[in-house]
């Protein structure tokens, strides 16, 4: 009886080993998963803001086009410059785009978390088969 008492109690330990990692490597997924997820809320929000603020000079724009139809003079210089601050936003905006396009043709190993190309079969760290 007490021998198989130690036998038990041996592989209840084994088991809960194997639950353990098996825990630990889940947490760390859902946490990297996680990370990312508000990574890619992160770049909405900027993208939301720049093309907020493009709307603002826009207006300021239309507003400055409007007076010289009611003859006000012109202010060249500032019209030009908020036309490169727009063009500058744009430029931003496709920034950011063209980096979470980077960031999608990459795959995240479910074991060990390593970043890894989308056209990769197994973790190049690892060796864990890839989706």
């Amino acid at each position: 009886m007490e021998e198989r008492t130690k036998e038990l109690m041996g592989k209840a330990r084994l088991t809960a080993g194997v639950a353990m990692d098996t825990a630990l490597r889940a947490a760390g997924v859902a946490a990297q998963k996680g990370g990312q997820l508000m990574e890619k809320t992160k770049r909405g929000f900027q993208v939301l803001d720049l093309n907020n603020e493009i709307d603002l000079l826009l207006r300021d724009i239309g507003r400055m086009v409007y007076l010289t139809h009611t003859g006000a003079k012109a202010d060249e210089a500032a019209l030009q410059a908020k036309l490169e601050e727009i063009d500058g936003k744009y430029a931003q905006i496709a920034q950011i785009k063209e980096e979470a396009q980077a960031r999608s043709a990459t795959i995240v190993c479910p074991v060990c978390g390593k970043i890894c190309e989308k056209t990769d079969l197994y973790c190049r760290v690892c060796g864990e088969k890839l989706q």
